[in-house]
């Protein structure tokens, strides 16, 4: 697919970064989780941190001859604030621009659909729970604001299907823990997470809940380098008023490589993911390779 060809060049300029990163005093590099993970830390009073986020994804059904959908790409670009009121509060906004394309077979020929735009506000509160020298544990809440573009339609001027949409239109509500671990040269991490949908959309629509528990471990090779495993099982219901090829819940194991790297006071992280086992219904897309680079900057 396109997007691995893309993945590839940015992890290796990745690398090269890593290569050419400064030395100094900087908190641990690997003190934040797999760039991957969502709401893992917090920070002091009165900081400020901002983020960018490139994910890309694929999925796929090559079994698939008859009728239905073939496979879909997805890029998302994300922005991140967050910000710090007390040692007690963390306070975090992310936006995201999301870019979908699906093909399709009807009838014996294939259709291309695209769909582009803003994608919901997602607001955030951390608060941690507990803290040791070596541990900590911080629970978050978040809400989803149905800010995002759902009316995308095809080329005939039918709208496309909520899965096609950058935004959902409903309110969800996002609770997590994590449980953080802090060793002499090695870090290890547990998250779950849940996306609990509160509304339909005005079309009627409404995605399943999702659930997700995640573990990872770090290994710090450089002071300014560290790199990661994890696997995540992520489970989502079915979606209500969605057509039937993408409507059905589904399961899925999937293991990640990364790697964390301060260049300077900046940090960027990598994660490629691939899915090693899963359950996705009748006639429901694949997920397959997964790619996400980003960058953090506290201030």
């Amino acid at each position: 697919m396109k997007f691995q060809m893309t993945a590839a060049a940015l992890s290796a300029a990745l690398c090269t970064v890593a290569a050419s990163a400064h030395d100094g005093e900087k908190p641990r590099v690997d003190d934040h989780a797999p760039i991957g993970v969502m709401a893992d830390h917090y920070h002091k009073k009165g900081e400020w941190m901002a983020s960018a986020r490139l994910s890309l994804m694929g999925m796929t059904d090559p079994s698939n001859t008859m009728m239905g959908p073939q496979d879909m790409d997805m890029a998302m670009g994300m922005l991140g604030l967050m910000y710090a009121p007390s040692n007690k509060l963390t306070l975090a906004a992310g936006m995201s621009y999301v870019e979908k394309s699906m093909d399709m077979l009807m009838g014996g020929m294939t259709m291309s659909n695209k769909a582009k735009g803003l994608g919901d506000l997602r607001l955030t509160a951390l608060i941690p729970l507990a803290k040791t020298e070596n541990s900590r544990v911080l629970a978050g809440f978040g809400v989803s604001v149905p800010t995002g573009d759902k009316a995308d339609t095809n080329a005939g001027g039918a709208r496309l299907p909520i899965t096609m949409q950058a935004g959902a239109g409903a309110w969800a509500v996002m609770p997590s823990l994590t449980y953080s671990y802090f060793g002499d040269g090695w870090s290890s991490g547990l998250q779950g997470s849940a996306k609990i949908w509160l509304d339909h959309n005005s079309f009627g629509e409404q995605p399943g809940d999702s659930y997700q528990v995640t573990s990872w471990a770090s290994l710090t090779v450089a002071t300014n380098l560290s790199l990661s495993a994890r696997f995540a099982y992520d489970r989502s219901g079915e979606f209500e008023g969605a057509p039937v090829f993408a409507s059905d819940a589904r399961e899925s194991l999937t293991a990640y490589a990364g790697a964390n790297v301060y260049m300077g006071t900046h940090r960027f992280g990598v994660e490629v993911g691939q899915p090693v086992a899963q359950s996705r219904g009748a006639n429901a897309l694949g997920k397959s390779t997964s790619f996400m680079l980003g960058w953090q900057k506290a201030f």
